[in-house]
């Protein structure tokens, strides 16, 4: 089976010779939601600016879709991979919302007579169809970043990286965001990969898969259910469990498996009948 990202014996050592990935390994198959977690420092960042070719690691190699990643196809991994950041502020470029999703599209030398569709079936997709013509600076926190992964989004990428994409935002916004990442991963299925990099557990619960890093080691790897089930180690690596699982942490009786909140109030319901 064809790996979307593979990670092969990588290490990574800064300039000031401290090493931060030592012989790391990690395979994202296509398709699958991943919410890289861990504290600040903890090396998130600096894996998703390696599996972009920003940097270069010491050893080791990473592979995109059976591409190995190189000086050479650089640029052709990259064509692969969205990318959205935590200010949203420093990826427009456009006067108006439409014409910073056009601006990736003409780079990518689109023809202009299939850029008006393209552009507002991206925003469709996001939930900002109405806004095409507001200046982005007028736009929430959540609106913002919502046209920067449209921006991403119309270049068709296989794979999309959201680093801290909500840390900068209300709840509100917050909820906005991964509202809409939940959607483009029924919508687009196997064909879209999202890495998301986060130290929010409840955002993490709603990955597919939670890999847990800390100093640049894989601490935890499994479904959300199995992570957060490993309450000690989270607590240990400076993390704690979503809402919901710090509730059940307190509870005399706890339920067999690991419940979002939806599914909490429910079981708590039932179970005090």
């Amino acid at each position: 089976m064809e790996n979307a990202i593979k990670i092969n014996n990588l290490t990574y050592q800064y300039q000031n010779q401290t090493t931060l990935f030592q012989d790391f390994n990690l395979t994202i198959d296509p398709g699958q939601w991943v919410a890289l977690v861990g504290h600040n420092g903890s090396g998130k960042s600096t894996l998703a600016k390696l599996i972009m070719g920003l940097l270069t690691p010491t050893q080791g190699g990473i592979t995109v879709f059976n591409q190995v990643l190189s000086e050479s196809t650089v640029n052709d991994v990259r064509s692969q991979i969205g990318m959205v950041f935590q200010n949203p502020d420093n990826q427009f470029v456009g006067a108006t919302v439409a014409d910073d999703v056009a601006f990736g599209l003409e780079n990518n030398e689109i023809d202009t007579k299939l850029m008006p569709k393209m552009i507002a079936k991206t925003l469709e997709i996001v939930g900002m169809s109405e806004y095409q013509d507001r200046e982005p600076h007028t736009l929430s926190g959540g609106q913002k970043q919502r046209v920067a992964l449209a921006s991403v989004l119309a270049l068709q990428p296989k794979i999309i990286i959201l680093d801290e994409a909500t840390a900068m935002l209300d709840p509100e916004g917050r909820q906005a965001v991964m509202a809409t990442l939940t959607q483009l991963k029924e919508q687009f299925g196997d064909a879209l990969t999202l890495v998301t990099i986060t130290h929010d557990m409840d955002e993490a619960a709603l990955a597919d898969r939670v890999v847990v890093i800390n100093d640049g080691q894989l601490i935890l790897d499994g479904t959300p259910a199995q992570v957060f089930s490993e309450a000690d180690v989270l607590h240990h690596n400076g993390l704690g469990l979503p809402f919901s699982g710090e509730v059940v942490a307190h509870l005399n009786q706890k339920p067999q498996k690991y419940l979002n909140e939806s599914e909490l109030i429910s079981w708590l319901s039932t179970s005090n009948k």
